[in-house]
């Protein structure tokens, strides 16, 4: 549990219930035991906390340069509970090996990036043209 909450980001804020990953960090060490044992009630009850799924949905600037005035300069972004942070690393780890995607998919996954999806798809195209066949997309 220690590994877990050192391997998150510092400086980053607070979720709406206000805690930050310092404040796990330089908590004393028998919280790292009561999370461990609240994780585990959580696995085998199979219930989550309605305050894990909640957030605070921030609007960031893409560019400092665009229209601050068009809502398409903005992106949201969203303040999750830490302690949610925390467990979804719990989980991850532990169904790592049961979470697999089709090699063709390219979103969220680690070495792979939309660019990969355009090349792949400008290579498919190209391929067919080159050929002098039909691509309709």
């Amino acid at each position: 549990m220690d590994s877990y909450i050192r391997c998150l980001k510092r400086g980053k804020a607070a979720g709406h219930d206000e805690l930050t990953v310092e404040h796990l960090v330089h908590a004393h060490p028998i919280l790292v035991v009561l999370l461990s044992l609240l994780f585990n009630i959580i696995i085998l009850h199979g219930i989550v906390p309605l305050d894990f799924g909640k957030g605070i949905i921030v609007p960031l600037i893409k560019n400092m340069d665009s229209d601050k005035t068009s809502c398409d300069s903005y992106m949201g972004i969203t303040l999750s509970p830490v302690l949610s942070k925390v467990f979804e690393l719990v989980l991850m780890n532990d169904l790592q090996s049961y979470l697999q995607s089709d090699d063709l998919q390219f979103g969220f996954k680690q070495n792979s990036s939309c660019a990969h999806a355009i090349f792949t798809l400008r290579s498919v195209v190209d391929h067919y043209c080159h050929s002098e066949s039909t691509v309709t997309i």
